[in-house]
């Protein structure tokens, strides 16, 4: 048995891995939804009857989420960092996909004259919605997919990145009010937002920033913001959060000999919450945790791969089509981790440890008290993504080494 707050610190998790798998798990549900024959459900759906693979692997990406932006902002003490790092995390990787759909993708895959094309203001409204996230994201190219059996969306895998971003919020407010570090705060904040949204459920938003919360998505049966929330308390007690396997055994049986009466529903996301944390925890998997974190590039290079499939080859059959993107969107993702997301992390890291130098200098009455959040606290805070991606799993230790790579990931 390991408390979560031991498995938050250095070396002693394997949440990179779980991420890893969920990004693979929202590809996998996607070959369902991209390729004919339509209306068939995956292995995932048609074994539990609730979510598929890729409402799954986006609320484990939540439930981390929740529980490692609420400690890097815990960490970092800063709205300013903290707004620096979460941007730099989720951002340029964004961009550069957005940009290779638009003018490299685009145009190979339009059935319009190029001139029409880039002459067309869809290009244009694509392209400056998709590198200003908070505005809504545009999921249309003119002539590009439109016969595919998905018609027309280019990257509708990252609906989530702006709902995202609407938590992080949530943890800023709580970061600016002194609650993140405070289990009584975490836990009224928690709350607090959490009535919020099921009055939001009742009297669903009309203005469009906020229209997506509520929203609930083809193939969900739950929705991604309590996920978050939930990550969020659990951070606040994981001094009180035990993680044994035959606990996450016992849940599972429970819903399995469950699953058709009342209970079933809470069973299921009980089990599966615990199992999630249960895997990311267990030493018995520290060997497969991967040294780079390629979620987020799977994540956000998956669907425009598998839609390129699908207009060259739209009645592969799911299974082998997943298998034949794989290799391509696990060279995106590479590229994504190698040429853009770590050297930007790294680049943010540098002015973060700079600025926080700097105040050091400027006022040194107060480095006492930032200082396991200067120079090399900062360049440690943790980057999060969630078809995210969250935060560094270590932030829940003050006393771990501020640069290590865990912490600089998702």
């Amino acid at each position: 048995m390991i408390a979560l707050s031991d498995a938050l610190s250095r070396g002693r998790n394997n949440f990179d891995l779980v991420r890893l798998v969920a990004a693979l798990a929202v590809v996998f549900g996607h070959s369902y939804v991209l390729q004919w024959p339509a209306g068939q459900h995956d292995p995932v759906s048609m074994f539990f009857g609730r979510e598929s693979s890729g409402s799954l692997g986006v609320f484990a990406f939540f439930l981390l989420s929740g529980m490692l932006i609420s400690a890097s902002y815990d960490r970092q003490r800063s709205a300013p960092r903290f707004l620096a790092l979460r941007l730099a995390r989720i951002w340029p990787a964004l961009a550069v996909c957005s940009l290779l759909a638009a003018f490299v993708v685009g145009p190979l895959f339009t059935t319009w004259p190029i001139s029409a094309y880039f002459n067309s203001p869809t290009t244009w409204f694509f392209v400056v919605h998709m590198l200003t996230v908070v505005k809504g994201l545009g999921w249309l190219l003119p002539g590009v997919f439109e016969h595919n059996p998905f018609a027309g969306a280019i990257n509708a895998a990252i609906w989530t990145l702006p709902l995202e971003l609407k938590c992080y919020l949530v943890v800023l407010v709580a970061g600016l009010l002194g609650w993140v570090s405070t289990r009584r705060g975490m836990t009224i904040a928690v709350i607090a937002t959490s009535i919020g949204f099921a009055y939001l459920l009742r009297h669903p938003p009309t203005f469009i920033l906020f229209a997506d919360i509520t929203v609930l998505q083809a193939g969900y049966a739950f929705w991604p913001v309590p996920f978050f929330l939930l990550g969020m308390l659990l951070y606040a007690w994981r001094d009180h959060v035990a993680l044994h396997g035959a606990l996450a055994f016992a849940f599972l049986v429970a819903y399995l000999g469950l699953r058709d009466t009342f209970a079933g529903p809470v069973l299921f996301y009980i089990a599966f919450t615990y199992g999630v944390l249960w895997v990311g925890t267990t030493p018995l998997l520290h060997r497969f945790a991967p040294r780079n974190d390629y979620s987020y590039g799977i994540y956000v290079y998956g669907f425009v791969i598998q839609q390129c499939l699908a207009s060259m080859a739209p009645t592969l059959n799911h299974w082998l089509a997943f298998l034949t993107v794989l290799p391509v969107v696990f060279a995106c993702a590479y590229f994504s981790w190698h040429c853009v997301e770590k050297p930007a992390l790294a680049a943010c890291r540098k002015l973060v440890a700079r600025r926080g130098r700097a105040t050091r200098v400027t006022e040194p009455d107060t480095v006492e008290k930032v200082e396991h959040v200067g120079a090399a606290g900062a360049a440690a805070s943790v980057l999060t993504p969630v078809l995210t991606p969250a935060a560094t799993p270590a932030m829940a230790s003050v006393a771990a080494p501020a640069d290590t790579p865990a912490l600089t990931r998702q």
